[in-house]
């Protein structure tokens, strides 16, 4: 990995922009609604934005119409905490454990053409992880899903 000084918000709001068009067209409030803190990590940057468009991709093609995505950034003692929210439908409590899982999929009846092959969060783990990361999922109480990845930070050497 090549690891550099990374501003996740600065990262963040990039993703949120690339995917401004698609969250539009469906009628999606897309917001970077917390951030606060120092944002910054050494990180492998396009290894990060990967796991973000993954995660944001995610969460505007599972919600319906007229929903809502957002996205916080927060510095912690250790590192940093994100998280990318939705007010979908949520996951199935009995699947939550599965979704990080290669091939899983939420709709076991989606074909490639409309649900990907069910890597991506899978691929999004593994990537985190290599960056000493960790990502867990969870339903909200109000409805939704909420995507929490933690980042330790480095003590510089």
């Amino acid at each position: 990995f090549d690891k550099t000084k990374v501003d996740i918000g600065a990262l963040l709001q990039r993703v949120l922009g690339m995917f401004s068009a698609e969250a539009q067209e469906k009628n999606i409030s897309l917001a970077f609604e917390e951030r606060y803190g120092d944002l910054t990590i050494t990180a492998d940057p396009q290894r990060l934005e990967q796991v973000f468009s993954n995660l944001i991709g995610n969460a505007i093609r599972y919600v319906p119409e007229g929903a809502k995505v957002w996205v916080t950034a927060a510095a912690a003692p250790q590192g940093l905490r994100m998280t990318i929210n939705d007010n979908g439908a949520g996951v199935p409590e009995e699947d939550l454990p599965f979704i990080f899982d290669r091939f899983w999929r939420k709709d076991k009846s989606r074909s490639r053409a409309s649900g990907g092959t069910g890597l991506g969060l899978a691929i999004a783990k593994q990537l985190l992880e290599a960056q000493g990361g960790t990502i867990a999922a969870r339903n909200l109480p109000e409805g939704g899903l909420q995507v929490e990845i933690r980042i330790e930070r480095k003590p510089s050497l």
